[in-house]
């Protein structure tokens, strides 16, 4: 605590703090419809001035047009100095600093805001918020012109005594937006790559500095208030953050302010890091950063909340909502008192907080409570805690909602606990759900508490068992029973502190198919292996998908009744699909060990393969040579476990990979992974082999083109692969990086999130069903390739298609899409909505009412299917060739429906630069010693697009033989 009342001496204005304690700028919607300020205004900042070495007031406007909320206050003209002369001289007579926020809003300011006026941003981009109007981009001149106008808002703050100013470089106002790569589109000096989104803070300090220069106001604080991330895609990054710290700090600055709602915050966009900003911040800061006080912000109340927040490395706190609620913070801190976390319904003049404020805090931030309410809802929890759990003893069956499917559960109670919950995840994807089904009881029956943690990585099947677990409660003991396992606390989780050093030969991260192959493989050629995956179980996306594979030139083909497939026809056919940008040499190294790969696979490693289906007729190939799994992704990812486990393979689950070692010659020594729990491993190795997948779910590594197509891939497809490989020191070069693979057949289930509906369609395609246009029309050969099809899609305005299907043919769809994890619950509801929000599912007993529900032309849809049937009543297509033996069925009788076809990816084509050693190549041309790379994070073995199957058959091909290099490479 003493650390908090000791001075601060700030390094360029020289001004000395006289304690570590700011008051927060905060928004109070208080001001003039002007912005100029109001007396109660100047009485609410006189009550909580006086203790704090400092009272940052809240952002003022540099412009008339410029504001970000209604009730803002301005410095924007002449006029204001008055009235903002009388609150700075407020603040300091009671013994605070008095420092101003300043900024302007961008795209933030809406026009009803600011008169009607549109917003000016970087860019001509909306901001991600309801209602969001599209900004016009400013000019080089108006550029200059905002500059300008920061320049003459530090002027008047100095003219009406202000101690310092904070610039505004958060929260997505201007400032923020011109750093943003979603805001800044720029290619002009203000934008383009990062250092040119740098340049317009850059030049407001600069013109700053001029201003308090000019002013002589040399003991003038300047501040500067930065948002770390964005959750925009693409969008700030922290790495990007230190970037843009570390090169502003070269211009002299008082101190950097976080703004986040917590000061132990992780990262927003990177959920499985366990890394505070705060930790990362105090690692990646300059030298010249280093020398600039930093101030943390966010959930500091309690006096240990000061505290902890110093001992983290933050040199200054800025404390909020606490401030709110309690004026006199500081003397209770000082004295160590606990502070109440919010303000009692009759405390609002007592508080000196204006109406709008008022208001504020209740709806926002739910600050204004009803005392007495709260103290018999703390009693309630109390009794609650206090109270043993009565259920009638016995076996409870209960039906609850996973990923894909339904969870039958049957919970066990005795008469004062749950002894026993058993779940069929059948229905849920392999190895996605098993370590939830394998936790999640152990940890309810052992604390007897629903208040669990959802598992990393499968957090819907995580909320089922919870959901059913509570549903089987109240069947046997009530409401009451349900409330008191809710009340009671999570089991207590200790954060290790742990580090250890180990030794392998090889490091395998990720445990996708890649990984899994390269780790099996490695393993049998009698290499030490460990393997990290960060999510809880092994699979990857292949254990969530269909389950396809590319099997040319194994015995199972041949087995098949494909003897005259080559090489040479499959390298010819995937550049032909890749528009033959693929790595020819790459992509030769597929097709010739593919074949050999499938038989390990099949006999080494134990997968199946569904050979009673056979081999897929695809139209991208010349040669039938896909397969699928036995039951699926499910059923290969239930056979790969199971080597793992009888392997001498070492698994480190929930485990993280977060940096490769450099051995100090531009080569790899090993790399250090931090655990779920916080322990940390520093492995060193042979061979580090990357195995770690694409970059689909993040948007700051995707190309403009891909932002704007539904995804449907993992959430963990991050790219930390690629970044770590292209860290300093190590310097990995890429290719390819603008392309994914995109399928035609997507059906968007929430804002740009698609599931697919392959499955279904397959099914359904082989007789009849067909692909509509939004005019009700034909335009493609619905058994062409998926390239094909899409090329058609990718034409069309909006960029969709209907599949049309009659209720035979709907009733085998819906059976078929469950393994995209749609459900029949799923669809039930889409029907109910038919068609009045994605995904639209229209349906109608007739094609004429199915036309008007979709806006289509009814005699457009009609004589389509007409036309169709007369096709196949004379067995051939005029139109689009539709091949005769998928020209078999007429479109039968109704009910008649819709499903939307939206383009989606998961898959993306660019990635690390390998040779056919699988060892990973630097930005300079040269290998980088110790580090291969295998599957979907090595680019361009697939050009720009990859046939049906393929990508399964990279990741496992290539990471055999990865594994393989290593060995040999290492043993020579």
């Amino acid at each position: 605590m003493s650390q908090l009342f000791k001075e601060l001496t700030l390094p360029v204005s020289g001004v000395t703090l006289k304690n570590r304690i700011a008051m927060s700028p905060m928004t109070t919607e208080s001001a003039y419809f002007d912005g100029s300020v109001p007396q109660e205004l100047i009485d609410y900042y006189e009550h909580r001035s006086g203790d704090a070495a400092m009272i940052v007031v809240e952002s003022c406007f540099i412009e008339d047009k410029g504001r970000g909320f209604s009730g803002a206050l301005g410095i924007d003209t002449d006029d204001k100095i008055e009235g903002l002369s009388h609150l700075a001289k407020t603040i300091k007579a009671k013994g605070s600093l008095a420092v101003v926020q300043i900024y302007h809003a961008g795209r933030m300011a809406f026009p009803d805001m600011n008169g009607g006026a549109n917003p000016i941003a970087p860019s001509p981009i909306a901001a991600l918020r309801p209602n969001a109007p599209v900004p016009t981009e400013m000019t080089h001149q108006q550029v200059l012109d905002m500059i300008q106008l920061f320049a003459n808002a530090a002027r008047r703050a100095i003219k009406a005594g202000f101690d310092g100013i904070e610039l505004h470089g958060a929260n997505t106002y201007l400032l923020q937006q011109f750093f943003s790569p979603h805001s800044n589109r720029r290619t002009d000096a203000w934008g383009g790559s990062r250092s040119k989104r740098t340049h317009f803070a850059v030049e407001v300090i600069k013109a700053v500095k001029a201003v308090i220069k000019e002013e002589g106001a040399s003991d003038f604080i300047l501040g500067y208030r930065f948002s770390p991330e964005e959750l925009e895609e693409p969008g700030i990054r922290f790495d990007d953050t230190m970037y843009f710290l570390n090169k502003i700090a070269a211009y002299g600055l008082d101190y950097v302010h976080f703004s986040m709602a917590s000061y132990t915050r992780g990262s927003i966009v990177d959920t499985s890091d366990p890394s505070l900003l705060i930790e990362k911040y105090l690692e990646e800061r300059s030298e010249a950063l280093a020398a600039i006080p930093v101030m943390g912000v966010g959930s500091i109340v309690q006096p240990d909340d000061a505290s902890q927040a110093l001992e983290l490395g933050y040199d200054l706190v800025a404390v909020g909502k606490a401030f709110l609620v309690e004026p006199n913070w500081v003397e209770k801190v000082a004295r160590n008192e606990q502070v109440q976390d919010f303000a009692d319904i009759h405390q609002r003049q007592e508080l000196v907080i204006p109406i709008p404020l008022w208001q504020f805090m209740d709806k926002s931030f739910s600050l204004v409570k009803d005392a007495e309410e709260e103290k018999r809802k703390a009693a309630r929890l109390q009794e609650l805690l206090k109270k043993k759990l009565h259920f009638k003893a016995g076996d409870y069956e209960v039906i609850a909602r996973g990923h894909n499917n339904d969870l039958p559960m049957v919970v066990t109670f005795s008469d004062e606990r749950i002894t026993a919950i058993a779940i069929d995840n059948s229905g849920e994807s392999e190895g996605l759900s098993d370590t939830v089904i394998e936790t999640l009881p152990e940890q309810i029956i052992a604390a007897q508490t629903l208040n669990v943690d959802a598992v990393s990585g499968a957090s819907a099947t995580s909320q089922g068992v919870i959901d059913g677990v509570a549903e089987a409660a109240e069947l046997a003991g009530g409401q009451e029973s349900v409330d008191v396992l809710k009340a009671r606390p999570k089991p207590v989780r200790e954060r290790s502190t742990e580090v250890v050093d180990e030794t392998f030969d090889v490091i395998v991260v990720g445990g996708g198919a890649a990984g899994i192959a390269a780790a099996l493989r490695a393993e049998q050629e009698g290499l030490s292996v460990v393997m990290l995956e960060k999510l809880s179980f092994i699979g990857g996306a292949i254990s969530v998908s269909g389950g396809n594979q590319v099997v040319m030139g194994s015995k199972l083909q041949k087995q098949a009744g494909v003897d005259d497939d080559s090489a040479l026809l499959m390298v010819a056919d995937f550049l032909k699909n890749g528009n033959n940008k693929n790595v020819v040499e790459l992509l030769a190294l597929l097709a010739d060990n593919v074949g050999q790969t499938t038989d390990w696979v099949h006999d080494y490693v134990g997968v199946r393969y569904d050979m009673a289906e056979g081999l897929h007729i695809l139209a991208e190939y010349s040669r039938d040579r896909e397969l699928a799994y036995e039951d699926g992704g499910h059923g290969f990812a239930a056979a790969v476990r199971q080597k793992i486990a009888e392997s001498s393979v070492k698994l480190y689950l929930n485990t993280k990979a977060t940096k490769l070692l450099s051995d100090g010659k531009g080569g790899v020594s090993g790399l250090t992974a931090i655990e779920e729990n916080g322990k940390t491993h520093n492995i060193t190795a042979k061979a580090v082999i990357l195995t770690t997948g694409g970059y689909g779910h993040n948007k700051n590594l995707l190309s403009e083109d891909l932002q704007d197509v539904l995804f449907y891939g993992t959430n963990s497809s991050m790219g930390e692969g690629l970044l770590m490989a292209q860290a300093h020191g190590i310097e990995a070069a890429t290719r390819m990086m603008e392309y994914g693979k995109i399928y035609p057949n997507g059906i968007e289930v929430s804002a740009g999130v698609a599931k697919s509906t392959i499955g279904g369609n397959i099914a359904v395609l082989r007789e009849n069903a067909l692909l509509v246009n939004t005019n009700g029309q034909r335009v493609v050969n619905e058994r062409a390739s998926n390239h094909d099809i899409l090329d058609v899609l990718m034409e069309q305005d909006p960029k969709m298609l209907y599949i049309l299907m009659d209720q035979e043919h709907f009733d085998v769809f819906k059976e078929e899409v469950a393994e995209g994890g749609i459900s029949q619950i799923d669809i039930e509801q889409w029907l109910a909505n038919n068609g009045s929000q994605t995904p639209y599912f229209f349906h109608a007993d007739s094609l004429e009412e199915l036309a008007k529900l979709a806006g289509m032309d009814k005699n457009s849809l009609v004589n389509t299917v007409n036309r169709y049937n007369q096709f196949v009543a004379d067995g051939k297509d005029q139109d689009f060739d539709r091949q005769h033996q998928f020209l078999q069925k007429p479109v039968g009788q109704g009910p008649y429906y819709l499903v939307e076809q939206k383009p989606r990816f998961a898959t993306t084509m660019g990635g690390l630069v390998v040779n056919t050693n699988l060892q990973v190549v630097n930005s300079k041309g040269s290998l980088i010693d110790g580090l291969y790379a295998a599957g979907e994070v090595v680019g361009g073995v697939m050009g720009t697009d990859s046939p049906s199957g393929a990508n399964n058959a990279w990741a496992l091909t290539s990471g055999k033989l990865a594994a393989e290099s290593v060995y040999k490479i290492t043993n020579d």
